[in-house]
């Protein structure tokens, strides 16, 4: 995995930068607008195709998140707003650079009318009545090297899912409390990096407190990226009475701080049609099943 790269990395290779049928030049870094109240942005650009070229100021991205997305697009409409009240001479295009824009990045800059180019090879450049060139679907170059790879996966998930039951907390320290007390087994640093993409992603917001901002792209992640759990051994046998036998696990997974859970097929039939198999998941098959015969 590559580390992610640094806004001086991206600034060289823009220099290089290739997205045909476009020619791409660089023609300055770091643009103020003398009565722009501070705006700024990194780098302007002059974009050319045939006979025709336009100039272009860009905000350079070290990762496109939907947060960091948001963040550029107002920093844009910020510096071009102030060179049009500054009456500047020359027009400037926005443009937004990236290691890597996925296809939901494009289309939001698409909506807000504002161009787009990667590193990787995907972008949508945008002159009104003059050009429009766009380009997805080349994979990611620049991978993230984060510890955690997916928080929509795993013991990572289990931060995410506690925001169903409760949508809103105080603190750090009350999400990994509602994770402990529903048995899940993760660090305060674990819980901190995961809301930390969360609020990256715009699911989550950070505040006076953490809130669940988007329900439904928070399910829609969870369903996307589960995954069953590898079964690591499995034991099969048969008891003489099923009800003793259950309410002695029961005791076992409470005595022992055991996890487990029961897929009894009978517990929903109209008419159960005689013995059928009970499925059983746990964590340690050896303590679940002590003292059961």
């Amino acid at each position: 995995m590559m580390r992610r790269l640094t806004e001086q990395q991206i600034r060289d290779s823009i220099k290089n930068l290739e997205f045909q049928p476009l020619k791409i030049t660089v023609e300055g870094q770091e643009l103020k607008v003398a009565s722009g109240g501070g705006a700024k942005v990194d780098v302007s650009l002059n974009i050319g195709w045939k006979n025709n070229s336009e100039k272009f100021v860009a905000e350079i991205l070290r990762q496109a998140t939907p947060k960091q997305i948001e963040t550029g697009i107002l920093r844009l409409e910020k510096y071009t707003k102030a060179m049009r009240s500054g009456r500047a001479k020359m027009r400037f295009y926005p443009l937004v650079v990236a290691p890597y824009l996925s296809e939901d990045a494009l289309q939001r800059l698409l909506e807000a009318e504002i161009s787009g180019i990667d590193l990787s090879g995907n972008g949508v450049v945008i002159v009104p009545d003059k050009l429009f060139v766009y380009r997805a679907g080349a994979k990611n170059k620049f991978l993230s090297s984060a510890p955690i790879k997916n928080v929509f996966r795993g013991t990572s998930s289990l931060c995410a899912r506690v925001f169903f039951s409760k949508p809103e907390y105080k603190n750090v320290g009350e999400v990994l409390e509602e994770v402990t007390i529903r048995g899940g087994k993760t660090t305060f640093s674990t819980v901190s990096k995961v809301l930390k993409t969360l609020e990256e992603e715009l699911i989550i917001g950070k505040g006076e407190k953490i809130r669940l901002l988007d329900a439904k792209k928070l399910l829609a992640e969870l369903r996307e990226n589960y995954r069953r759990p590898d079964a690591r051994r499995r034991v099969r046998g048969k008891v003489g009475d099923l009800s003793p036998a259950l309410k002695k696990m029961s005791e076992n997974a409470e005595a022992k701080n055991v996890l487990y859970a029961r897929d009894d097929p009978a517990k929903y039939a109209v008419m159960p049609s005689g013995a059928s198999a009970v499925k059983i998941y746990t964590e340690s098959i050896d303590e679940l099943l002590d003292g059961v015969d």
